[in-house]
């Protein structure tokens, strides 16, 4: 179906370029010849198991705005119970207009996801924004550097979650861009509206095929579980082993403390993480939860990483620990999330297999904090946070994380706990390179993607000093 969306796109620009097509007749408008391209887009959507009855164009497809804007008008919305879960926007730059109207044109599309990041009347569950940009290649040769430019800030800043470009030229589309393909926006667009539309565990995999009587009955219904008297741990939330009452099964109840906003607004990321890791097998899920937020449920771990601590001094297992706990950090990554708290504790042994919990103090994808200046001056946990936390936390990146993650290695191989912006570095290599690497106070200098982190790992094992 993308072959059909592929060649509407170049046939906008042939038509465009035809001829008899006067682009100064009154009435006549470049927009209008756009319908066979969002046609071919929808039907590639529909394709892929989007309901065609959620999807709107034309006058009704409209999100949210805010800075005052009702409104924002998308070339398609998708909505299901008039609950947006996605919106495509098609840009056009073509001929000798494009040099004129590129920075105008920028500023429009910043200003409108912005907009609609910012905005709070989505029930809580922001739409997701895709970007699908239509170049006729032109004589101004800084044209399509600068877009180009522009469309990689865009996906950077998290601005839109998908964005596919392609460029017309003698007679051709092409797609400069590895990542912005025309496949991989459509493919990717669709999951995530697929992910936004199921519960947190819709689809079970596997290895939670234990807990499939827990998840079948979920009903966010607290009578439904049999809690124990004393927690397990405090802070901002109090754990509890309980008992599902209908099938006996043992699950872990976390119930935050607070009843403020922002308390709330922290259990719901954790909620809405579990939901978009679904299937990940080193996440922990969250198998039902309250409306309001107010608690929710997740299988009982057998153990943390810190009480496994004699177990970790063995390179080899905390070897796997640290890709288990990588791979599934790559994933939020790329869906714009950090965990900003990594230690021992958020580290859980779950049937053999490591996870990574507790994402109360994650940050959001950018334009989607709740509130602003919510995370105050501090966040994460002292010794394993990285420098920058201390200072703004809500300028996390990936590298923020991989430094707390080797701060956890370092921990375990040197059993020491590690004290703020104090290096603790193991005595023996590969990991003392290792963990230097990833430990840097500098963020520029750590290895900025988890990908990156696990390349320095296979490297120093490949190579061990002599």
């Amino acid at each position: 179906m993308t072959e059909a969306l592929i060649d509407a796109a170049r046939n906008y620009w042939v038509s465009v370029n035809d001829r008899d097509y006067d682009l100064l007749q009154p009435g006549v408008r470049i927009g209008q010849n756009l319908t066979p391209v969002i046609t071919a887009t929808v039907d590639a959507l529909v394709e892929r198991g989007i309901d065609r009855s959620w999807i709107k164009v034309g006058r009704g497809a409209h999100l949210a705005g805010s800075f005052g804007l009702e409104k924002t008008h998308w070339d398609i919305v998708v909505a299901r119970n008039e609950t947006p879960l996605g919106a495509i926007e098609f840009t056009m730059l073509g001929g000798s207009s494009a040099a004129k109207n590129l920075a105008n044109r920028i500023h429009e599309l910043t200003s409108r996801a912005i907009s609609v990041r910012r905005s709070h009347d989505h029930d809580g569950l922001q739409p997701q924004l895709g970007l699908f940009i239509m170049l006729e290649q032109s004589e101004s040769s800084y044209v399509q550097p600068r877009l180009e430019e522009a469309l990689q800030q865009f996906h950077n800043d998290e601005f839109y979650d998908e964005i596919a470009y392609t460029c017309y030229a003698d007679g051709v589309l092409r797609e400069p861009a590895a990542g912005m393909t025309v496949q991989r926006f459509i493919d990717r667009f669709s999951r995530r509206l697929h992910a936004s539309l199921v519960g947190p565990l819709k689809e079970i995999p596997p290895y939670l095929e234990r807990y499939r009587e827990v998840i079948d009955a979920a009903r966010g219904v607290k009578k439904d579980y049999s809690l124990d008297r004393i927690p397990e741990k405090g802070g901002q939330a109090e754990v509890f082993r309980a008992i599902h009452k209908s099938s006996g099964i043992d699950v872990a109840f976390k119930r935050r403390l607070s009843p403020s906003k922002k308390a709330a607004s922290r259990m719901s990321d954790e909620i809405k993480i579990a939901r978009m890791l679904n299937g990940h097998p080193h996440a922990m899920p969250v198998l039902d939860f309250d409306a309001k937020h107010n608690w929710f449920i997740m299988p009982w771990a057998d153990a943390t990483a810190e009480a496994q601590s004699l177990h970790l001094k063995d390179p080899k297992h905390l070897h796997s620990m640290i890709k288990a706990v990588g791979s599934v950090l790559a994933e939020a990554h790329r869906h714009g999330w950090r965990h900003r708290d990594i230690k021992p504790s958020n580290i859980l042994l779950l049937h053999g297999r490591w996870t990574l919990a507790d994402w109360g103090a994650g940050r959001r994808p950018r334009g989607q904090t709740t509130f602003i200046g919510r995370t105050g001056v501090y966040l994460g946990t002292l010794g394993f946070a990285p420098p920058e936390l201390s200072v703004k936390p809500h300028e996390a990146v990936p590298a923020s994380d991989i430094y707390s993650l080797g701060r956890v290695a370092a921990w375990a191989l040197t059993g020491e706990w590690p004290q703020a912006n104090i290096p603790l570095l193991p005595a023996q290599e590969p990991w003392r390179t290792i963990v230097q690497e990833a430990t840097q106070h500098e963020i520029e200098r750590r290895p900025q993607s988890v990908d990156e982190f696990l390349a320095v790992i296979n490297r120093e094992h490949d190579n061990p000093c002599p």
